[in-house]
């Protein structure tokens, strides 16, 4: 595995990898949790405790929301069903992201332990960021309907999709997609950088597909426009974060004033039913922006 740069991102080929800090030398996600990651030396066991009540409070704050608040599976440094089991409690929903097709492929019970579906928790699934369009459709499509497979003791409610270049891509893509039982509403697509879905919405909402729109990619990659002119009864979730350097995803409290007002179209927008995911993958970050994004809402007259 390559060392990871000053800037805390694991380059690999053209690709940026927000989790590299999770990372031990072998590559695998497989540190022990952490409650506080600025708990006190003197007592440490005091500062967790402190901080899990206070995200308890944060927690209660989300359930006050006419909006369903999911956070990410890669917030404490350990395994996916490690930060299932911190999450419980604190929210409703986590999103499985499960961006490296390989290493995701290779998961068994110590990363998707049998005990996640009695967790009192609704799941979703991020398909790779590394999916094998260039084999062609079928070779991207078999690799996602493996994970399928693999996830689906936890009946998560939708994937997301990193979308392909083509129409002709994602036509092939959601017939396997489709002929292997699956409903395509159930199929989100995102808006990230290099394809902002202006090419596919239109075949997109032909084949029944949903849509995920990503605040930071918005901003990050001039994708305003999306808020005018997507179906907004097609979008069954929100992407929240603030845009970093270098394709990070940074908490809520680096969000500026046009970042905040987007945020607030958006909410305005969607419809009450669409899922806000945090898509911040770090513990205080996390907590912070689903502080800030009660307190935003609750100013914004949307509760």
């Amino acid at each position: 595995m390559p060392p990871v740069p000053e800037d805390g991102l694991l380059r690999e080929g053209s690709k940026f990898h927000a989790l590299s800090s999770f990372l031990k030398p072998d590559g695998e996600f497989r540190h022990r949790p952490v409650m506080n990651h600025h708990s006190s030396a003197e007592n440490p066991a005091l500062s967790a405790a402190n901080s899990y009540s206070s995200y308890r409070r944060i927690a209660a704050k989300l359930k006050g929301l006419p909006r369903r608040v999911a956070a990410p599976s890669f917030v404490i440094p350990d395994t996916v069903g490690a930060n299932c089991h911190f999450l419980e409690g604190l929210f409703p929903e986590v999103g499985l992201c499960l961006f490296e097709t390989d290493s995701c492929l290779a998961y068994g019970d110590q990363d998707l332990p049998p005990d996640l579906p009695g967790l009192n928790l609704d799941y979703h699934v991020h398909l790779p960021l590394d999916l094998p369009w260039a084999q062609g459709a079928e070779a991207a499509a078999q690799a996602t309907l493996d994970l399928v497979t693999k996830t689906a003791f936890l009946n998560p409610r939708f994937y997301v999709l990193h979308p392909p270049g083509t129409t002709g891509e994602l036509e092939r893509f959601c017939t396997l997609w489709h002929n292997a039982g699956l409903q395509n509403r159930d199929l989100l697509l995102e808006n990230i950088e290099g394809n902002d879905l202006d090419a596919l919405l239109g075949v997109s909402g032909d084949l029944g597909l949903s849509l995920c729109l990503d605040l930071g990619h918005m901003l990050s990659y001039e994708q305003q426009f999306l808020l005018r002119v997507a179906d907004w009864n097609r979008v069954r979730m929100l992407h929240v974060n603030a845009p970093g350097k270098s394709s990070r995803h940074e908490a809520l409290t680096s969000l500026g004033p046009e970042g905040k007002i987007l945020l607030q179209a958006l909410l305005e927008h969607s419809r009450p039913e669409t899922t806000v995911m945090l898509e911040i993958f770090g513990e205080q970050g996390l907590f912070d922006s689903a502080a800030l994004l009660a307190q935003w809402m609750e100013q914004w007259k949307l509760v």
